[in-house]
């Protein structure tokens, strides 16, 4: 057992651009926009103007004024993200705590070598400094300001939804009961754009998920066609599709009705498909849920969570109207 998630808390800017709009900013082809929109499932992709502080802020803000009474015992906070650097070196989002009211001797830092895999290890890491009673805080989310980091060629276009995710050593909510990791070293230059006469990562992706996938799975011991739900990185529909096939897993069973929503959102996705499931019902006492994300690098990481009895995890979520999930 590595912890428990106690709450979801998520923000998703109401700002968006189309695909259309990002297509243009990007300067992709008529031909790209209809790959990404009818192949890979892209339609729109929230924005916030602004600093990744202001993003987090808003996420904080709002962690903050749901969780009013347990703020004191937070005793970690972790900022998991993909690019190394958010901000100038000489700034820290430790400024961030003391803003919303975080105790001074609440220990902040941030993690990222996993890059869109570092949220899942995080978990571990964070449970892991807890004593009993004791609360830690997992931040997720940060901008997409160039374009560099906006596209990922031929793959996919990053949105900007956050997650905060409250963990316990022991508690009664979901539990995390194990994390399964893999490294494949050779790509650890690989910077998510490739020249075209070197694709490298691209044609390996497939047999580095899926060996990665089976191999999670023997040490979760459970199958892969036994889990209750896949809750992936939100890269495209196609390649989820084409996992799915060679795993023989059903497609229902991966979640992939955010892709359409928020593009890939960094490190978020797996924790904002575990939220909708969890605001769609979908889920039951006993479910098995496998989150799932690579980052470049290459690492491959995965958490497996069990639904207890009666203890449905909480969900906060800015939007108005949190979208409904239909079946797949």
């Amino acid at each position: 057992m590595l912890g428990h998630i106690e709450s979801i808390t998520v923000y998703v800017p109401e700002q968006r651009k189309s695909l259309a709009e990002c297509a243009s900013a990007l300067g992709l082809s008529a031909l790209d926009v209809r790959m990404f929109a009818r192949f890979y499932g892209l339609e729109s992709f929230p924005r916030q103007p602004g600093s990744v502080d202001d993003l987090m802020r808003a996420l904080l803000e709002q962690f903050v004024a749901a969780h009013a009474d347990l703020i004191p015992r937070i005793r970690h906070v972790v900022h998991a993200h993909t690019v190394p650097a958010l901000r100038p070196f000489d700034q820290s989002g430790r400024a961030l705590l003391d803003t919303c009211g975080f105790s001074a001797d609440t220990e902040y830092c941030s993690l990222t070598m996993g890059h869109c895999a570092t949220s899942l290890p995080a978990v571990e890491y964070a449970c892991s400094r807890l004593a009993e009673g004791e609360y830690a805080l997992l931040l997720i989310g940060e901008k997409a300001f160039h374009p560099r980091v906006e596209l990922i060629d031929d793959t996919t276009i990053m949105g900007e939804a956050t997650c905060a995710v409250l963990l316990s050593r022991s508690g009664d909510r979901a539990r995390v009961t194990a994390r399964y990791s893999a490294q494949a070293g050779e790509f650890n230059r690989h910077e998510g754009n490739e020249p075209s006469n070197d694709p490298g990562f691209a044609e390996a992706y497939f047999a580095f998920i899926s060996a990665g996938m089976r191999s999670a799975a023997q040490h979760f011991d459970c199958a892969l066609d036994a889990m209750d739900w896949i809750a992936p990185h939100n890269v495209n529909l196609s390649s989820w599709q084409k996992v799915a096939d060679e795993l023989a897993i059903p497609r229902s069973r991966i979640f992939l009705q955010n892709i359409p929503r928020y593009g890939h959102c960094f490190g978020a996705d797996p924790y904002l498909n575990l939220a909708a499931l969890i605001r769609g019902r979908q889920l039951s006492p006993g479910d098995r849920v496998m989150l799932v994300s690579v980052g470049m690098g290459a690492t491959f990481s995965s958490l497996l969570v069990e639904v207890p009895a009666g203890n449905e995890i909480p969900v906060f979520c800015n939007l108005k109207q949190y979208p409904d999930v239909r079946p797949n």
